[in-house]
């Protein structure tokens, strides 16, 4: 984050002269040492702004920073990142003379800077006056009101020299080596930084000419993850991904197939001066295609961006509201679904009491798209941005975003989010923890259910972050591979990067399942509506779509639960898998088809989530989830009368298989009467091990012979 140079030095001191609150320090690791940056400006390496302006010009000259201000009423100034951790002692302070000019509000520092609505100022006056105050989202407030004092030397081309010294205890302000103002711990913590940068300020019209400008904080390592430097190198994409203009924010698909980009600027978009979500897929042989438009109504004549994409990639997350034209409406959050003409119209995800009180925001869904992880500004939040998380309802709304704590979130701000496959692994952006630049890349991981512990946040290391703004960090379902942006040396002009992902910073391993959803009797593929559920609690896991044209889905699965999934639509009954991912493995990819079975008479349909001990008919918890969703088909198909039937494998007594088969087939009836099913629209039958579907000869065959189905009777 410091560059070295010969204006631009560092000090490693004991601070014990400074002040006895520093003594007071705890000695650790990351908090023993201390840090002075001088930047003297002799030229500028750093740099800062020397341009001019309508209203204020910025120059270096003769070792001086000039800040020039042109109106009665309005201001300049130049800030820099510098990382300083408000809840540790740091001392900020610079020399300035008013050349000419106006002598009122002053001159000095600008400090915790985000915005020109959110900043804190300390600053003197050639008439002899101070003055500490703060913007804090586009509002005004004095900390010290306007005061003269004896310690401000008055007049034009003197120097006063200001520091503002911080520590747990509260804060001071001093001119000249004269302490003028206190602020206690308490009211302090009141006025944290909500920003991360430090700079200069000059207010009305008047020319200033700053002599220095010296941060003194205690020096924090990086917290790195384990064997963060190994040499890895970041790929281009190549000319089919990266064009001859900017080409930003990568999201890649769970298969590593599909990537998802903005292109802004492109002749080719829906407005030249605008930007457009663009996507590729991969060939046969790994290679990347020619990008192409995604086209409208995604795409309008605003600014486009994508959020995320569902693992089946029959889903998009976008920035924006939309009318039902496709036009952009206002600022918001929405969601489309692919059909069979393209994407739907996206439709605004309602998210309760949503706000932002940054133009910036950040967004990602699980996998499951059962969670948005957020990064906004709201009240009561640590800083800038920081990260919440908001869950979706059962009437398809989404919960109110809560904080995921101050673990993760600092008085800096937090962007980027990207919660990888496994549904605990979580990388995101921050300038609120030491690192290499203005903004670097972290992981941590979740600890529980609370969405509020989590583990320490790691730096990715200088394989990833860089000495500038490191930020949309987006992982493959494998882990293998991240994909980035990285700039390029020429003027506003990025390319997609791809880089192998450290083993210490991987998420935990996940099953990809894929397949198509048929119909059972024409073997025809459907579009339909996927839900997957934990079959040792019945709560839903996560839901999908699948493709209307081809019938293709895909859905991530994290290891440490039994599933069931199932396609639902209109006018089928669904037919359940269930996968058992409880012993933890490696990343892995399985194909399933999902079927349909049209509700017609005759049909039978197996009940394959069924579970009973062996040679026992007493229903296992675990079977009521599929027992339910036959439920709720007898409800929604009030007239239907169905026969349900037992069967078995030949191993064993055929008279006691007849017995079982005829107990478990009762055992299903008397779960759905107690769920208010008459008995009149149901009967059962024990067939044993007289209709088999398959050989006894083998485990194979004889597990499909054991099973529970129903037949429909009257439709």
């Amino acid at each position: 984050m410091i560059i070295s140079s010969k204006k631009l030095f560092t000090v490693l001191f004991a601070w014990l002269a400074v002040t006895q609150a520093l003594q007071a320090q705890p000695t650790t690791r990351n908090s023993a040492r201390v840090e002075t940056i001088i930047e003297d400006f002799n030229n500028n390496e750093r740099k800062w702004d020397v341009k001019s302006y309508k209203a204020e010009s910025y120059v270096i000259k003769d070792g001086h920073y000039y800040i020039t201000t042109k109106k009665k009423s309005g201001y300049g100034f130049e800030t820099k990142p510098f990382f300083i951790n408000p809840k540790k002692p740091f001392i900020i302070e610079t020399a300035l003379q008013e050349v000419s000019g106006d002598n009122t509000n002053g001159a000095g520092l600008i400090w915790g800077y985000k915005s020109t609505k959110n900043y804190y100022r300390f600053v003197v006056t050639s008439n002899g006056q101070f003055n500490i105050s703060k913007y804090k989202k586009g509002k005004f407030s004095h900390i010290a009101k306007w005061a003269k004092h004896e310690a401000i030397k008055t007049g034009y081309n003197v120097t006063n020299r200001l520091k503002m010294f911080s520590t747990s205890r509260g804060a001071r302000f001093y001119i000249n080596g004269k302490l003028v103002y206190t602020v206690s711990r308490e009211e302090f913590r009141k006025h944290y930084f909500f920003g991360s940068r430090v700079g200069l300020i000059a207010y009305n019209n008047r020319v200033v000419k700053f002599d220095y400008l010296k941060i003194r904080r205690v020096k924090e390592d990086i917290n790195l993850i384990a064997n963060a430097k190994q040499g890895l190198k970041k790929e281009n994409l190549g000319p089919n991904i990266n064009s001859p203009f900017s080409d930003i924010t990568p999201l890649i698909a769970s298969d590593g197939n599909t990537l998802y980009f903005i292109r802004k600027d492109h002749p080719e978009n829906i407005k030249r001066k605008k930007q457009d979500i663009w996507y590729a897929t991969k060939d046969a042989s790994g290679n990347w295609g020619k990008a192409k438009n995604l086209g409208r109504p995604v795409n309008n004549s605003a600014h486009n961006n994508i959020i995320a994409v569902s693992p089946d990639g029959n889903t998009l997350v976008v920035g924006g509201v939309y009318d039902a034209q496709g036009e952009y409406k206002k600022r918001g959050i929405s969601i489309t679904s692919r059909v069979a003409s393209g994407w739907e119209v996206p439709k605004e995800i309602n998210i309760k009491n949503y706000y932002n009180n940054s133009s910036f925001f950040g967004v990602c869904m699980s996998a499951d798209r059962q969670k948005l992880v957020l990064a906004l500004e709201r009240e009561g939040g640590e800083g800038d941005l920081d990260l919440y998380v908001s869950f979706v309802q059962r009437d398809g709304t989404w919960s109110e975003p809560k904080s995921l704590g101050r673990r993760l979130n600092t008085f800096g701000g937090e962007s980027a989010p990207f919660l990888a496959a496994d549904d605990k692994t979580l990388y995101f952006s921050t300038n609120g923890l030491p690192g290499y630049g203005s903004k670097d890349i972290y992981v941590t991981r979740r600890l529980d259910d609370s969405w509020t512990r989590w583990s320490t946040p790691k730096n990715l290391g200088p394989d990833i972050n860089t000495k500038d703004f490191d930020s949309g960090f987006k992982v493959t379902a494998q882990g293998d591979y991240a994909y980035l942006v990285s700039y390029t040396g020429k003027a506003n002009k990025s390319d997609i990067f791809r880089i192998k992902l450290h083993e210490s910073a991987r998420p935990k391993p996940v099953v990809l399942v894929y397949g198509k959803v048929l119909n059972r009797k024409t073997g025809k593929p459907l579009g339909a509506s996927i839900a997957y559920n934990d079959l040792n609690t019945g709560k839903l896991a996560g839901v999908a779509r699948s493709n209307p044209k081809d019938g293709s889905y895909k859905i991530v699965l994290p290891y440490d639960k039994v599933y069931d999934f199932l396609a639902s639509k209109s006018g089928f009954y669904s037919v359940s898998k269930h996968l058992d991912l409880s012993s933890v493995s490696k990343f892995k990819v399985i194909k399933r088809n999902l079927y349909l079975a049209p509700i017609i008479v005759g049909q039978k349909i197996r009940l394959n989530n069924l579970f009973f001990d062996v040679g026992k008919s007493a229903l296992k918890s675990s079977s009521f989830a599929e027992l339910n969703r036959l439920v709720n088909s007898m409800k929604n198909y009030p007239n239907m009368t169905i026969e349900v039937s037992g069967h078995t494998d030949a191993q064993g007594s055929p008279a006691k298989n007849l017995q079982l088969s005829k107990d478990r087939a009762n055992a299903v009836l008397n779960y759905l009467k107690s769920k208010g099913i008459p008995a009149s629209r149901m009967q059962a039958k024990g067939y044993g091990q007289t209709k088999p579907l398959a050989t006894n000869g083998t485990a194979q065959g004889r597990a499909r012979n054991r099973r529970v189905e129903f037949m429909i009777l009257k439709k």
